[in-house]
């Protein structure tokens, strides 16, 4: 029987009854349907036992049916991890393309830049070299070790990521008109998020993104009062200093 939350749908028929709304907002270009039911596996295979700290992001990238259908090995210490492709942060293959060894792989994947948020909220960055261990200046075997020690690290800490839309807003680079994704945004948090939200009581939410946050943030207040941050996306047009400052800050919340 799926989980329910209270009075609530089940899970799995909330997810499906709020992508159907998005849908009507989307229309034909709206992500597939199990490509988001994936990326929900994914998101809940490394959600705390007790969630202490939200990263509330914005959404996933586009999966299609071709990105799903490539597969993933059984990897050592992850017990019925996924075994299907998405464009997600927490799917390990996304920007490693040595895991899955297949020639459909997508070329130029990955989110470099939310690895750094997930080391940052791990340890206390003093300099771009402690994002190393990471990035492709690591080799791959020793780097996939490191995303993974990373990742059961987080997991342990209490720290998971959550999108506050369920379907994706990045398509090959593009992302639907500005009004459109408001709403996609606002009727994701009221249908699904809001709840996933409020069922893990976290002590505090950091948003990445001021556009997030100029959506939600009266919503965060009801949640968890003034215990929440907003931190510009990793990919805004900031000084390096500056970005040093906002990874710093997350070690700040997170390893305080």
């Amino acid at each position: 029987m799926p989980l329910k939350w209270g009075r609530d749908l089940p899970v799995s028929d909330k997810l499906q009854d709020c992508y159907y709304q998005l849908q009507e907002i989307l229309g034909q270009g709206t992500e597939p349907y199990k490509s988001v039911v994936l990326v929900e596996r994914y998101r809940k295979y490394w959600k705390p036992n007790n969630v202490r700290v939200i990263l509330l992001a914005e959404s996933h990238v586009f999966t299609t049916e071709g990105d799903r259908s490539i597969p993933l090995p059984n990897i050592a210490n992850l017990p019925e991890y996924p075994t299907e492709y998405a464009k997600f942060v927490y799917c390990l293959a996304y920007g490693e393309k040595n895991l899955t060894g297949n020639r459909k792989h997508p070329t130029g994947d990955g989110t470099p830049q939310f690895w750094k948020i997930f080391i940052s909220c791990n340890n206390r960055i003093k300099d771009k070299y402690d994002f190393n261990p990471i990035l492709s200046s690591t080799r791959y075997e020793q780097r996939l070790k490191n995303k993974i020690d990373l990742l059961l690290s987080l997991k342990q800490k209490g720290i998971w990521l959550v999108d506050s839309s369920i379907v994706a807003l990045y398509n090959n680079g593009k992302k639907p008109p500005h009004k459109k994704m408001l709403s996609v945004i606002r009727k994701s948090w009221e249908c699904y998020t809001a709840d996933v939200i409020r069922h893990a009581k976290p002590e505090h939410i950091i948003c990445i993104g001021k556009g997030v946050a100029s959506i939600l943030e009266g919503d965060l207040r009801k949640i968890v009062g003034n215990r929440y941050t907003v931190i510009p996306q990793p990919n805004a047009h900031l000084s390096s200093e500056e970005h040093m400052a906002n990874f710093q800050r997350y070690g700040e919340i997170c390893c305080g």
